[in-house]
Order: C-alpha cells, then sequence, then structure tokens
C-alpha cells in the first residue's frame, strides 16, 4: 500500500468516514488480487498468501494477527534452546494467521531463532496450547530497526507475541471507526516491545493491565 492510499485512508476516519476508509482498504486488496491473477494465472484467493511473497513486509508492519497454527517444517529445538534449520535458505518455520485487515489467512514466515523458540514455548506446553483454545494468541511484526522495505534492519528478533481474552482483535481493529486499519498501535495491546534480556510471551487478561509467562 502507498503512502498515498495510507494518507487518504487516514483522511477518511478523521473526517469519520468509517464506509469510504473500508472501501479504501477493499479496493487495495482486490487490487492486488487482480494483479496476482494477472501475473501467476491463478486467483489468489485459491491459495494461502505468504508475507514477502505474495503481500509485502511493509504492509504489515505493527498490524496484529491472530495465529491459528504453528507450522514449524523440518526445524528442530536441541538442548540449550539451539534451533537447528535443515535449510538455511528458509525460514525456521511459519504462523499461519488471520486478522480483520486482510480477506483470508496467511502464512507469516518466522524468520528469527526467538521468534520460532517463543512460538514453540506456546504450542509445546500442553497447559499454554489449551489456553490458545479459548483465547487468543496474537503477534504482531514489529523490528526495532525497518528499513524502508519493510526489512528489520537489526539482528533483533522482529515478532511479539501476547495472549488476550478471546474477540480482543475484533475489538481493536473496531476501536474508534477502525482506526487502527490504517494506523496501528500494537502497544495498546501488547505494552512496550522487548528487543533484549529475557523475552517472553506475554499475557494480556484485560485492557492494559500485563504481565509475562
Amino acid at each position: 500500500m502507498s503512502n498515498k492510499e495510507r494518507d487518504l485512508i487516514q483522511k477518511d476516519l478523521r473526517k469519520g468516514d468509517r464506509k469510504s476508509a473500508i472501501g479504501r482498504i477493499a479496493a487495495f486488496q482486490e487490487k492486488l488480487r487482480q494483479n496476482f491473477k494477472k501475473e501467476k494465472g491463478f486467483d489468489i484467493i485459491d491459495i494461502t498468501p505468504e508475507i514477502g511473497r505474495e503481500i509485502a513486509w511493509a504492509d504489515i508492519v505493527n498490524q496484529v494477527f491472530r495465529v491459528l497454527d504453528f507450522e514449524r517444517g523440518d526445524t528442530i529445538i536441541e538442548k540449550d534452546n539451539q534451533v537447528i534449520a535443515q535449510d538455511i535458505l528458509k525460514p525456521y518455520g511459519y504462523l499461519l494467521v488471520e486478522s480483520p485487515i486482510f480477506n483470508q489467512r496467511v502464512r507469516l514466515p518466522i524468520i528469527h531463532r526467538d521468534d520460532f523458540l517463543l512460538a514453540a514455548s506456546v504450542f509445546d506446553e500442553p497447559k499454554l496450547e489449551k489456553i490458545i483454545i479459548d483465547a487468543e494468541l496474537l503477534v504482531t511484526y514489529s523490528p526495532k530497526h525497518l528499513l524502508p522495505n519493510g526489512w528489520s534492519g537489526s539482528f533483533y528478533h522482529v515478532l511479539h507475541y501476547i495472549i488476550t481474552p478471546h474477540g480482543t482483535l475484533n475489538t481493536y481493529y473496531s476501536m474508534n471507526d477502525d482506526l487502527h486499519m490504517a494506523k496501528p498501535n500494537p502497544k495498546i495491546l501488547f505494552g512496550p516491545f522487548e528487543y533484549e534480556g529475557v523475552i517472553r510471551v506475554k499475557i494480556n487478561p484485560e485492557p492494559m493491565l500485563l504481565s509475562t509467562i
């Protein structure tokens, strides 16, 4: 999405014209769909789009997603949390995610070992795996240093996770006439981002009340 398109959406939202803002977002998604169909010869609706391929990293910076599944592929975790990827040219794994900003589920590559460990810490822990059935595991892509193309410009991890009550994601995106679709502010849910030291999956049992696991 271009800066001009983002500015127009924000302008509509500031005027309180929620319908126009949503229409612009839908038009942008349809344009992506038609361009992909023209280039690839088939409809993107028939596949699960992948961030970094069909969808640009720049378009998801600070957007929030609900995690549905964890695809670890052939990556393994050995003693002392050593993460071993079988193919260094591929991501450690993927998250299957959904969000009101997209009209279908997408695959989010896990490109940092710490982000893989954090996902595994939830899906490999029976108590937590049961928790996210009734709650929501949310994730946002927010590098410490962001390059113009949306890629991370540092060696720090880029994904931040939080477990919240069911319905949190939809509530967040419907706040203030869908303001966060065009102007995301994930720290409302996640609190300050941690890039160094002990990095954990957070728990937010209610708005602005944070604890960690």
